[in-house]
């Protein structure tokens, strides 16, 4: 009897959790602060970076790993930005990975505030836009559950004999836009392995300069004459759509191709904010 009883206990038991288990398709799940996405809408991280900075690539981590979790919703871009950690120092940081448009939205949006790491997710927020990188999974979290109000579509092609990449954008717009509307277009390179402070590596006896660091998402500027804003596209009615051509050399840049994706954003340039955001490969 008492062997039923247990057995009856735990058929019980598996019942409720199946029964409260909600069905979620992948990549999507619904733990650790992590939501069920079901539109179209899409998030910026504005990750502002330095490779001097040691407590940097814990934060390129979190963003990494709301890039993974939210697949093919977030676009992270690195922003190699300021003097005190981007600047170049000494044979090991000779580079200098710091961009005009960089600099510009540092200095519009970090500049007053100081500190890195930082970020923006899809610039969000009335006054002050940033976000420490322990806020970046809650922000993004609260942008994804907006209703999109326009859709951004990116075909790059690249010309590997006039290393000319061309980038033909698509813009509708599901509601009406507004006044000040923009769109900007930037270009991003992956996997540039350079050197990275870190603090982490102490406690694994290893020399807090990573020589070795693999750099992501690394802006490399703006896409077009328009620069780091864009072009305006002011008020476009609900349904309507806009076709824009913009190109960029690669001549004499240390781009490569396979590892660069551009990133379209449409914002209200006044207020700062993203409307919608979206990324593609070139290769």
């Amino acid at each position: 009897m008492k062997h039923r009883f247990i057995s009856i206990v735990m058929i019980t038991l598996i019942i409720v959790l199946l029964s409260s288990c909600d069905e979620i398709s992948a990549p999507y799940k619904q733990t650790g602060g992590v939501v069920v996405v079901t539109g179209e809408q899409k998030v910026l991280i504005e990750d502002f970076t330095g490779f001097r900075c040691g407590n940097c690539p814990s934060a390129a981590q979190i963003a990494a790993e709301l890039h993974k979790a939210y697949e093919g919703k977030v676009i992270v871009l690195g922003i190699h930005s300021g003097a005190t950690f981007a600047s170049p120092r000494g044979k090991l940081y000779a580079e200098d990975f710091r961009t005009p448009v960089g600099e510009e939205l540092f200095t519009t949006f970090l500049g007053g505030t100081g500190g890195q790491p930082n970020g923006m997710v899809n610039r969000s927020g009335d006054g002050n836009k940033i976000v420490a990188p322990d806020g970046w999974a809650a922000q993004v979290a609260k942008e994804l559950e907006k209703t999109a109000k326009a859709t951004i579509d990116l075909k790059p092609t690249y010309d590997s004999v006039t290393k000319l990449l061309t980038v033909d954008v698509d813009v509708k717009w599901i509601s009406a836009g507004g006044p000040d509307d923009h769109l900007a277009i930037y270009l991003s390179e992956d996997s540039i392995v350079y050197a990275q402070k870190d603090y982490r590596r102490p406690s694994l006896g290893l020399s807090e300069d990573d020589s070795n660091f693999v750099h992501m998402h690394m802006l490399r500027g703006a896409i077009g004459e328009f620069g780091t804003w864009g072009e305006q596209v002011a008020s476009k009615a609900a349904g309507s759509s806009i076709t824009k051509r913009y190109t960029v050399s690669f001549a004499g840049k240390p781009w490569k191709p396979k590892h660069c994706s551009v990133i379209g954003i449409l914002h209200n340039k006044q207020e700062g904010s993203i409307i919608q955001v979206n990324d593609q490969k070139i290769k």
